[in-house]
């Protein structure tokens, strides 16, 4: 009986060591959650379905900023203030650049990523990736010219294309290797 006594105190030991381990793991993963959630409403915006992070629409630029290799386009619209460009009624045509594009942009430009967003120009050159009305991939006969909202001409079939034809609410989207300038 003895034996018994002591292998039943041993193990109920064990289990309130257990216990009280679990309470303070608990506690320092509350800890944490409560930190990472301070941090994350820091965040001025993350992508959507992050908690915290701010949500978007299936709009042009929602499609962008959900996109995880167009974050710099995005980036880019929002300093740039040219969120409604991407957000209007439509229908609009964009070409979007994606992270790759804009990075050899950047170094051809010699800046960083945090200068590249107070850049002067940057609202013109987000908005000659965009095109008044519907152009599909049908539409882009060679050589044919499209203006852009910020009023240049631009042979679009000669665009490195990735992806075309993705329809959103307001738009129609073709992802793009280039930054349009």
């Amino acid at each position: 009986t003895h034996t018994h006594t002591h292998t039943h105190a041993r193990t109920m030991f064990a289990l309130q060591s257990q216990i009280a381990g679990a309470k303070v793991v608990s506690k320092v993963v509350a800890k944490k959650q409560q930190r990472s959630t301070v941090v994350s409403a820091k965040i001025s915006h993350g992508k959507g379905g992050e908690e915290g992070g701010r949500s978007f629409n299936n709009d042009a630029f929602g499609m962008i900023c959900k996109a995880a290799s167009y974050s710099m386009m995005g980036n880019a619209i929002t300093a740039s203030g040219e969120e409604e460009t991407f957000t209007q009624e439509g229908p609009i045509t964009v070409f979007a650049a994606d992270d790759d594009a804009f990075g050899d942009f950047i170094k051809t430009k010699g800046v960083s990523k945090m200068d590249f967003v107070k850049m002067d120009g940057l609202g013109d050159i987000v908005k000659n990736h965009v095109v008044k009305g519907t152009v599909t991939k049908a539409d882009m006969a060679a050589g044919k010219e499209f203006e852009t909202l910020a009023g240049n001409k631009v042979v679009v079939a000669d665009l490195p294309f990735k992806k075309n034809d993705i329809k959103v609410d307001n738009a129609t989207i073709h992802a793009i290797k280039t930054v349009i300038v």
